[in-house]
């Protein structure tokens, strides 16, 4: 007998509480789930379900068991996924680290309900290397981006929020002198693209100065700077964010190994998966912005 088909039979009467509609649920026909019904009692010796009444109901022995088939049809169907998965290449997706979890975490729920492994590395993970990955969110010009991150100012938390301009961050005559930092993702760029809009607003290089993400957001939580990072950054930490009216944007490119997984190689769960990817980095996914 296979106790675990048996169990399920069980299990599924148990929930409906009906043999027809249990019958229904697994897509058997009814005679058969009555007859592996009957068979598990048989091998148990004891009777789980109740037929003297108009609606069956579980005996004593058969409300002792059902917590127990349960947990071993758990501990089955868990066995076979992990099986299923260890046979499977994983689908790594590296992207850059400071990515917003809540878009990256619905794009991995989105993926394993399509029965894609997916595997997350950051560009900090020297475990699975970007090399290795099949999606690689890499950072580029913002000319030539797939999506763009829109930047701007954070400040400490409580004040006034609108956008803002470069120049307007600059120091003024005879006012306080207040520091205004940038991460190195943003001052590494090869282009200096950053570094030129800073110059034409009249910023150089002793107010805009390059700080570690913690550092950075320290000094602007104390009140001592201005920070130049993306929305889901300063909202990570409870800052006030101001969009730029200038166009200061950071860039990101998909690059894709082929062949993906069947689901993500065309139509409308590729479309999602990429809009949520783009949203990890701050890229305003449709009907979010």
């Amino acid at each position: 007998m296979d106790l675990l088909l048996h169990l399920r039979g069980f299990a599924a009467v148990a929930d409906e509480m009906s043999v027809s509609e249990a019958a229904l649920e697994l897509g058997v026909d009814q005679p058969l789930l009555s007859r592996r019904l009957r068979a598990l009692e048989r091998e148990l010796g004891v009777e789980l379900l109740d037929r003297t009444r108009r609606q069956i109901a579980l005996t004593p022995a058969g409300t002792a068991l059902l917590p127990r088939a349960r947990h071993l049809l758990d501990q089955a169907d868990h066995l076979l996924r992990s099986i299923r998965r260890h046979d499977r290449e994983s689908f790594v997706v590296a992207v850059p680290s400071g990515c917003d979890p809540a878009p990256l975490a619905r794009l991995v729920a989105l993926l394993e309900a399509e029965g894609v492994d997916v595997r997350l590395a950051s560009d900090g993970d020297h475990d699975e290397t970007p090399e290795s990955a099949a999606w690689t969110v890499e950072a580029c010009d913002p000319d030539a981006a797939t999506w763009l991150t829109q930047l701007g100012a954070a400040t400490a938390p409580g004040t006034t929020e609108g956008p803002v301009s470069l120049s307007s961050l600059r120091p003024r005559r005879g006012g306080e002198r207040t520091q205004v930092l940038a991460l190195p993702r943003d001052l590494d760029d090869p282009a200096g693209r950053l570094r030129r809009l800073a110059d034409s607003a009249g910023m150089g290089p002793a107010t805009l100065r390059r700080a570690p993400h913690q550092l950075a957001v320290a000094e602007t939580m104390a009140g001592r700077a201005s920070l130049i990072c993306a929305r889901h950054e300063a909202v990570t930490y409870g800052l006030s964010w101001s969009r730029f009216v200038d166009q200061v944007a950071r860039g990101h490119r998909l690059v894709e190994q082929p062949p993906p997984p069947g689901p993500l190689a065309t139509g409308p769960v590729r479309e999602q998966a990429l809009a949520l990817l783009g949203a990890c980095v701050g890229a305003p996914e449709k009907g979010r912005e």
